[in-house]
């Protein structure tokens, strides 16, 4: 076991790592009547059970307080529900709280602390390799606001750190190469063979060893005990520890702290900050590369992506290392030899302005019944565009195509509507920092007479510029994003809200591809006013699909994996596995049956539409057309002999997303 001591006085405290060191951390409680240990859903469940009996055997009175886990939970809206916790149990001055966690937990715990009855003692257990190298060490604690990360925090030093590395074995390869991020930064800031050791022992990290693990982490721990006693309350020098954390902030910031781990930030974030003393002339371009190679060594990206500049100088400017509105940043000017300066903005653009291969992009599906964004990283080269990181995906229902069939034209309250959700959709890009949109609409605008009024409405409203495309680029498009890891034939079914693209064929060649004009709305217009489902209306309903799609019988006996994406199908199996809130894991490649769909059309039947809104597993806003959706589905898996459909999350949107 290692022991450093952070010497800040009557503030000093010992960091302890090694393996299996928790037990010791009964030397550290004497003189505390209660102790709340603060941890979060997926930690918990793992380590909260073994600690509480250590505790306990050392015959403290333990309270225990779980919060969800991520970064967005890292709010002041958490910390008032942990203060109301304390209090409803009398905690005081005298108790202690022991994070149990990664960095959110550290960040957290360590805030409640510093704040309640104006400050009592902490020791931090990081179960994190980013928490356990950063977070837990140096006493900046805070929570995040949802302009900015950290914004909302203060300076209060823990009583204790304790690294146990068995945590590591439990953790995900993503959350090592998160907290490599700043293990890497780590070794920029001292020429103290840092970067060798690091650069010579890639397999024993990889594998997680003691040994070597227990040193990376003292050697990470050494560099911020040294800038945390020279500057503790970051006044100068310790504001080092920020390298890579100015662009990084921004772009965990934008996305919402889901695109992206601390670590994965601070890795882009470096190169971006090392990019800009190349351009001021502080590196050449051998450093620049150094940098780039020691994040390849552990398999980081840390490629930096253009993000649309007005939004990331806003951004930046909400960091707290900068004062009188200059944006400031850590600069590299070789191994060990690092400086705090403002950059103009203009500099700053004309870096962001140089990255060409990667951005970030949303795409707008604007159907039917639903509208959709999709945003994320792409990698664009040549021609080929590549989804490096899916952001977030949103789904409204807007019914833009009611009554087309019967009107001919799109009403103006479903304009209204969709305009609304678009503008919502406007905000959202841009707080992304979406260098690119595109918004593709299919047979609802189409088909309607006044489409282009439509178009130009939008245009003034949001900006966004709508293009109308065929039902046979929309099957394309919805091939190429539904195909991703699957080798064989394929049979692929979009249903829409006024329209049904059905393509076969490999990542290769597609063989067919159509687009029918048979749809859950269409069905439902057609055939259920007023929500009236007869028999006679179910069997018409059913030879008019035949009739429509019958086609498409010539390859029923061929081999294929017959697949589906979009509302009917996902919503089927959601309903089929009563989920409370929307899985998208659970449903992309899950295989659903036939005898599944008939089971939740009988459950649909059965109500009327006010309760099949409360479904469970079924979007209100889908209960009026899920029956016709149905009718559709069980139709084309009559007529192709098939009685099961791997469902697939990608779609459309995927394909968009990587079009030229």
């Amino acid at each position: 076991m290692e022991r450093i001591l952070v010497d800040l006085k009557d503030k000093s405290y010992d960091i302890l790592i090694g393996g299996d060191t928790l037990g010791r951390i009964t030397d550290y409680i004497e003189g505390y009547q209660k102790i709340m240990v603060l941890s979060n859903t997926t930690v918990g469940a793992l380590y909260s059970e073994k600690l509480l009996d250590i505790l306990e055997m050392a015959g403290k009175e333990v309270f225990y307080f779980e919060v969800n886990d991520g970064e967005e939970h890292k709010n002041i809206e958490s910390a008032f529900g942990i203060y109301d916790y304390m209090l409803e149990n009398d905690f005081d001055r005298k108790s202690l709280i022991i994070t149990l966690g990664g960095g959110v937990i550290c960040d957290l715990g360590g805030y409640i602390a510093s704040t309640y009855m104006r400050g009592i003692d902490f020791i931090q257990v990081p179960t994190s390799l980013l928490a356990q190298v950063d977070a837990s060490v140096g006493g900046k604690v805070a929570v995040n606001h949802s302009k900015a990360k950290n914004l909302i925090g203060t300076f209060h030093q823990p009583k204790l750190v304790l690294v146990d590395t068995e945590f590591l074995h439990t953790l995900p390869e993503k959350e090592i190469k998160a907290g490599m991020g700043e293990v890497i930064k780590h070794s920029f800031l001292r020429d103290n063979g840092y970067y060798e050791y690091l650069k010579a022992n890639v397999e024993g990290v990889r594998a997680l060893e003691s040994q070597v693990m227990t040193e990376v982490i003292k050697r990470s721990c050494l560099v911020k005990k040294e800038l945390v006693e020279a500057d503790e309350r970051e006044v100068g020098q310790r504001a080092l520890l920020n390298l890579g954390h100015t662009w990084g902030h921004a772009l965990e910031t934008a996305t919402n702290y889901r695109g992206y781990s601390h670590g994965e930030g601070v890795a882009k974030g470096i190169i971006f900050e090392m990019m800009i003393s190349e351009k001021l002339g502080y590196i050449d371009r051998e450093y620049l590369e150094m940098g780039r190679e020691i994040f390849r060594r552990y398999d980081m990206d840390c490629k930096p992506l253009k993000m649309e500049e007005n939004r990331l100088i806003e951004l930046m400017r909400k960091d707290k290392k900068n004062v009188g509105g200059r944006i400031r940043f850590v600069l590299p000017k070789g191994l060990g030899e690092n400086v705090i300066e403002d950059v103009p903005e203009s500099l700053i653009k004309e870096i962001n302005a140089a990255i060409e291969e990667r951005y970030i992009r949303g795409v707008i599906d604007l159907g039917t019944n639903s509208c959709r964004l999709f945003t994320a990283e792409v990698e664009r080269k040549g021609e080929v565009r590549t989804i490096i990181r899916k952001y977030e995906k949103y789904l409204e229902i807007c019914r833009l195509g009611e009554d087309v069939d019967k009107n001919g034209y799109l009403l103006p309250e479903a304009i209204e509507r969709t305009v609304k959700v678009l503008k919502e959709y406007r905000k959202k890009l841009s707080g992304y920092g979406a260098t690119e949109v595109l918004v593709y609409a299919t047979s609802a605008t189409r088909d309607s007479a006044n489409r282009d009024e439509f178009i130009d409405l939008v245009k003034r409203e949001t900006g966004l510029i709508i293009e109308c495309i065929s039902g046979d680029r929309e099957a394309k498009l919805s091939f190429s994003g539904a195909i991703e890891g699957i080798e064989d034939k394929v049979v692929l079914i979009d249903i829409g809200g006024g329209s049904t693209e059905i393509v076969k064929g490999d990542r290769d060649s597609i063989d067919f591809m159509k687009s029918f004009d048979v749809g859950a709305v269409r069905v439902t217009e057609k055939f259920f006013h007023g929500d009236r489902y007869t028999q006679d209306g179910l069997d018409a309903a059913n030879l008019w699909i035949e009739e429509v799609i019958g086609e498409i019988r010539h390859f029923s006996d061929e081999e294929f994996v017959f697949t589906g994406v979009a509302g009917t199908v996902t919503t089927h199996v959601s309903v089929a596995e009563k989920m409370r809130r929307y899985d998208s894991e659970r449903v992309h490649h899950y295989l659903l049956t036939r005898e599944q769909i008939l089971e939740n059309l009988k459950l649909f039947l059965s109500v009327n539409l006010e309760e099949r809104k409360k479904i469970k597993g079924l979007h209100e806003k889908r209960a009026n057309v899920i029956i016709g959706g149905s009718l559709v589905l069980l139709t084309i898996m009559k007529v192709l002999k098939r009685d099961k459909i791997l469902v697939s999350e990608d779609d459309i949107l995927e394909g968009m997303m990587e079009e030229e």
